[in-house]
């Protein structure tokens, strides 16, 4: 994946680019717009003033000289004039060899256009625009003591054309320059932006070294992220915790059984072999078991939710081959998801269901319900029950289950979903269940507890 940094600059610059040259395209078009109607207007007011000195005398029209700028008197000025009459044309000196057809106009109708040197144009004969000059032109129609006039005016654009261009020019400059500030500027944005992550990432990674999160402040957009880091690691904190726990427990159950094995060794004969083989298989499962609760740290997918669709049917086909006498019910809403930890709700439930098929008798039930601000689990069985006094004892760590009945188990379960159920904030409790059996009750939040 490319640099973060790298991504933003080359957007913004980018967007950069598209603001300036659309401002620079739109001031082109404003500039031309406003000097050429600048100019179309100046040549309305020109033929006005000519259609105003018009004078009929004998069934001619007449233009006396003084009623004409000089710059008509004056040949190739860049001003010019036709005034085209029935049977009469009147053209300005300042044309000279250049003869101009004007289009032919209703009364009240105009038109403008240009002229450009070289170009063939119905308006001119076969001498064209002088070099280096442009036309822009202006004709009108109008009627004057009942006969039809045509009047049409142009003048030589050429310096403003100059104008124009020079002022491209300089917008074009000014857009680079600002470009390249604006470019400078940018980076030492992103570059004050990134550098109030890096204290974050020196943080981050002294977490190696077993130093905790500090609380410090942080962009709004980050905020999240290491709101979120911190949680997990809590999560992680309270589920190392547990695993030493299971092993401080594993070590205290090895006592007994190693005790047997020494004194097996010494007192018993040699047929005794048996016996210390079974204690040895004992002490192996019992190892087994802890040391494989204690490793679910290691493989864990922190963040990870409980889907229920995904998690709950695949543990519910493990546990039926496992006790094939058993069969378990799930109820559960097809699109439930519990926030809580994947590994801490799969470790929880699957404690659960393994008492309740192992002291059942063959009826198991697994039922989620989500509330309004919480979600309920209930695991029953239809097993011999327990007496309510005994309830609360089964919660404390080494309490058994099978304590009653000939049948091996080390009493950790239970408390262990105690503690996992009260790392969220949950509560747990032992009701009665299917035909008399047990029930555990449990109530987890809706959001994982944070603290």
């Amino acid at each position: 994946m490319s640099s973060l940094k790298r991504q933003l600059s080359q957007r913004l610059l980018l967007a950069l680019l598209l603001m300036l040259g659309s401002g620079v395209v739109l001031l082109d078009i404003g500039i031309r717009h406003l000097t050429f109607d600048f100019v179309n207007a100046r040549l309305q007011h020109d033929a006005d003033n000519l259609i105003s000195a018009l004078e009929l005398q004998n069934d001619q029209w007449q233009l006396p000289s003084e009623r004409q700028a000089a710059v008509y008197r004056r040949v190739h000025s860049g001003h010019y004039f036709v005034v085209e009459a029935p049977q009469q044309e009147i053209s300005s000196r300042s044309l000279w060899d250049i003869h101009v057809k004007p289009p032919e106009l209703a009364a009240g109708a105009s038109q403008d256009g240009m002229l450009e040197p070289g170009l063939d144009s119905p308006l001119l004969g076969e001498v064209g625009v002088p070099d280096e000059q442009s036309w822009h032109w202006y004709a009108s129609g109008v009627v004057i003591e009942d006969q039809a006039i045509t009047v049409w005016v142009a003048e030589d654009v050429t310096p403003l054309k100059q104008a124009v261009h020079t002022i491209r020019y300089q917008a074009l400059v000014f857009v680079v320059l600002a470009l390249v500030l604006l470019m400078l500027w940018q980076l030492a944005v992103l570059q004050r932006g990134f550098d109030r992550l890096r204290p974050i990432q020196q943080q981050l990674r002294q977490l190696r070294f077993g130093e905790a999160l500090p609380d410090t402040s942080a962009p709004d957009e980050i905020r999240p992220l290491l709101d979120e880091i911190r949680r997990l690691l809590q999560q992680l904190e309270k589920r190392v915790s547990r695993s030493r726990n299971a092993l401080g427990n594993l070590a205290h159950d090895m006592k007994r059984p190693v005790q047997q094995l020494q004194l097996l060794a010494a007192n018993l004969p040699e047929q005794a072999g048996q016996e210390q083989r079974q204690a040895l298989t004992r002490l192996q499962q019992l190892v087994e078991r802890e040391l494989k609760r204690a490793r679910i740290v290691g493989v864990s997918s922190p963040g990870r939710h409980f889907v229920l669709a995904d998690e709950l049917l695949p543990l519910i086909q493990v546990l039926e081959r496992i006790y094939p006498h058993c069969q378990i019910s799930p109820h559960f809403p097809a699109d439930g998801v519990l926030p809580q930890d994947r590994d801490d709700l799969l470790e929880l439930v699957g404690n659960l269901l393994d008492n309740a098929c192992k002291y059942g008798n063959g009826k198991v039930s697994a039922e989620f319900e989500r509330l309004s601000d919480s979600w309920q689990i209930r695991i029953s069985d239809n097993g011999s029950g327990i007496e309510q006094h005994r309830r609360e004892a089964l919660l404390q760590r080494g309490a058994r289950l099978d304590e009653h009945r000939n049948i091996e188990g080390s009493g950790l379960g239970l408390a262990i979903c105690q503690d996992i159920v009260d790392s969220y904030g949950g509560n747990l409790q032992l009701t009665s269940g299917l035909a008399g059996g047990l029930a555990v009750l449990i109530c987890l939040p809706d959001q994982p507890a944070t603290d």
